[in-house]
């Protein structure tokens, strides 16, 4: 019998087989690890965007006037928040001052492998950014004079209200502005003077304004930019509720600077060279309440906006620079108060105001400037405010 060759052929199919087999899981473990890649970046992408937003909010959120103000038209400051350690991102956001009242602000946020970061790779890291241009509006109160009062005021005593314009004291004022009202009121026949002779007690251009206006609930609770009596006492610095007697009022420091967490400090408006840690703090003190409630203070200093609910008594000399709106009614006595500014009282329920003792009222435009623009809103602009720029 004869003996044919027959070459098998299963080694080489098994071997072929293995080959395809091994090149498909190849692919299956590339396109894996591509996936990996591109979700992991793709998370890291999302998780820059959101803290380049993080970082936009923060800054928008708890805007400083203070610092702000301080910029120049052009300048530029930075903040910085890091949280790769505990959430894999850091972010920068850089402040530049266009003009007077408008800002733009951009965000860097970068999240992924603070390794990888630090080397520069791409892998594993990522960047965003977004940027926002915001405003700036200081709060406009309408004063109709130094002292605007709805209802009754008996004016006399050793008291003094003024409406010409005194800039405070090494405050870098510009020049003092025109002449206001002494005292604005809806009659004349609601002032009782009580020791001032032919309103030698109020001066002003003229020293008595009669004026309907007074009556207006808008002169004392509406502001420019739909800015409201709410709005402001909701930004309040410091806020009380019910009556309340303050006996001294200083501004006060912790470890060299102003201590902001004092309920009894209330700024510091006297002006030295260097200046004094507390001279920038121009705080909001809100007073909640009806006016059933009564706040009295006793001698110290202040600056800034004070808003009262209730009805306000003030003597021992307590000196306060900056706006002073009662939504009840005012009463100085003994040594008074030294006003410097601007001060209203609605008199919800029209009681007798009372200017006496050594009562000083001084309209200040400066003093009410400084008050509000270190207390002004910032607001998106109204169109177009935010841009993402990759």
């Amino acid at each position: 019998m004869r003996l044919t060759s027959r070459p098998g052929f299963a080694l080489p199919v098994a071997i072929g087989s293995m080959v395809v087999i091994g090149m498909l899981i190849a692919g299956v473990f590339f396109t894996a690890t591509q996936e990996n890649r591109v979700g992991g970046n793709t998370i890291n992408q999302e998780r820059a965007f959101r803290s380049a937003e993080r970082g936009l909010n923060h800054v928008y959120g708890n805007w400083k006037n203070v610092t702000m103000n301080a910029m120049a038209i052009g300048a530029t400051t930075r903040f910085s928040y890091d949280s790769m350690a505990t959430k894999g991102f850091t972010d920068t956001v850089q402040v530049t001052r266009l003009n007077s009242n408008t800002y733009w602000l951009l965000s860097t946020g970068v999240a992924g492998s603070l390794a990888e970061i630090t080397a520069g790779r791409a892998i594993g890291a990522a960047r965003h950014r977004t940027g926002m241009i915001v405003r700036v509006s200081p709060l406009t109160i309408n004063f109709l004079g130094a002292l605007t009062l709805r209802g009754d005021v008996a004016i006399g005593g050793s008291s003094f209200t003024s409406g010409a314009d005194h800039p405070p004291s090494d405050w870098q004022c510009p020049p003092a502005g025109t002449t206001q009202p002494g005292l604005a009121t809806s009659s004349i026949n609601n002032i009782d003077l009580n020791g001032c002779k032919a309103f030698s007690c109020i001066d002003g251009a003229p020293s008595v304004l009669v004026t309907s206006a007074v009556n207006d609930t808008n002169t004392y609770f509406t502001y420019n930019d739909g800015a409201t009596w709410s709005t402001i006492t909701g930004a309040a610095s410091l806020r009380f509720s019910g009556d309340q007697t303050f006996t001294s009022i200083l501004p006060s420091t912790s470890s060299g600077d102003c201590n902001t967490a004092d309920l009894a400090n209330w700024g510091d408006p006297n002006r030295a060279d260097p200046a004094g840690p507390c001279e920038s703090y121009f705080p909001i003190v809100y007073f909640a309440g009806t006016t059933a409630n009564t706040v009295h203070i006793v001698g110290g200093v202040g600056q800034g906006i004070l808003l009262i609910d209730g009805n306000l008594i003030v003597d021992g000399g307590f000196t306060w620079y900056g706006p002073v709106i009662v939504r009840g009614t005012l009463t100085t006595q003994g040594t008074g108060a030294h006003f410097n500014g601007g001060v209203m009282a609605y008199d919800a329920n029209l009681n007798d105001n009372t200017v006496l003792g050594s009562a000083v009222i001084n309209y200040s435009g400066c003093a009410n400037a400084a008050a509000t623009s270190a207390n002004a809103l910032v607001r998106r602009m109204a169109v177009r405010s935010w841009a993402e720029m990759f």
